[in-house]
């Protein structure tokens, strides 16, 4: 009879137990579970006609050499240049006995244009995709880098010479210098209020009594330094976006288009200084000029693994 009793009691502890698990249990009406992604920078972006934000560029032609070949730009840590330019001051200008300033012509450029079968739909003598515009530099940033800055920076490398290939005929323009005169930036993520206390270039900050304010483009190996062209001072500010600093004052896009600017002109906002002491020869004059990115820092601090 013992024995019964406490096989009843142990019975009955342990239903008690379990019943009490149950009745302390919450209602849940919902859960949540994860969702992860993770970036690094990505590729080089193509080259876009430069246009006020929010909005994308038309694409263009990347910049080319003369034999058809892509010319390689700077880039770092998912900054890269997407366009630099080359200046033509024209080629037949008259030599004077003055100091005299000599207008850049705007530079070609050329839209993406339609391939089928693997052949472009256009005659290479009435090209309807080339159009041209004022000189501009262009630098698009897919870093993700939440902290970078970057700087744009031009020289040039060695005084305006002529071409021959017997030395003692060759003649320098020692002190010709290539002028800035005006700037507009754009970007393709923000308008122009957003850009005036971020971005800067260009600062128009020598003042020539004959010609009026500009900044120079410094000669290599002298104590002129280098020449700021564009610049990104808000750490992170043009991440996922495409920033140019395009020559001219009042830069609009829609002035310039295959309808509108079909053909080369002078304009004001770059102009070739060249000094009568130079004393230039009835020749034609090159120059080469170097351009370098500077990003700090060049890579996020806690880039996300690529596994």
């Amino acid at each position: 009879m013992k024995k019964k009793m406490l096989a009843s009691l142990l019975l009955s502890t342990m239903i008690l137990s379990v019943g009490a698990q149950v009745a302390s249990a919450e209602e849940l009406t919902s859960s949540k579970t994860t969702g992860e992604v993770g970036f690094i920078h990505g590729d080089k972006p193509g080259t876009v006609k430069p246009e006020e934000g929010p909005k994308d560029g038309e694409e263009l032609e990347e910049d080319k050499d003369d034999k058809g070949n892509i010319v390689p730009l700077p880039n770092n840590g998912g900054i890269y240049v997407t366009h630099l330019p080359n200046f033509n001051f024209g080629t037949k200008n008259k030599t004077s006995v003055k100091t005299v300033e000599y207008p850049a012509y705007t530079e070609e450029r050329k839209l993406k244009t339609i391939k089928e079968d693997n052949l472009e739909k256009t005659d290479e003598k009435t090209d309807p995709a080339v159009f041209y515009m004022p000189h501009s530099v262009q630098v698009s940033d897919v870093s993700g880098n939440e902290k970078a800055t970057w700087s744009l920076s031009v020289v040039q490398d060695a005084p305006f010479e002529s071409g021959e290939s017997d030395v003692v005929s060759r003649s320098k323009l020692s002190n010709a210098r290539i002028r800035i005169f005006e700037n507009t930036f754009t970007n393709t993520l923000h308008n122009s209020e957003a850009l005036a206390a971020e971005i800067t270039g260009v600062g128009l900050e020598t003042e020539d009594a004959v010609f009026g304010k500009h900044s120079a483009i410094p000669l290599a190996g002298t104590t002129e330094g280098s020449l700021t062209v564009l610049k990104n001072n808000k750490p992170g500010f043009t991440n996922a976006s495409t920033t140019s600093a395009v020559f001219s004052n009042g830069y609009d896009a829609n002035n310039y288009n295959p309808e509108k600017t079909k053909e080369t002109a002078a304009y004001n906002g770059v102009k070739l200084n060249v000094p009568a002491s130079d004393q230039a020869k009835a020749k034609k004059y090159t120059t080469q000029l170097t351009w370098t990115l500077a990003v700090e820092p060049g890579t996020p601090e806690e880039a996300p693994s690529e596994e």
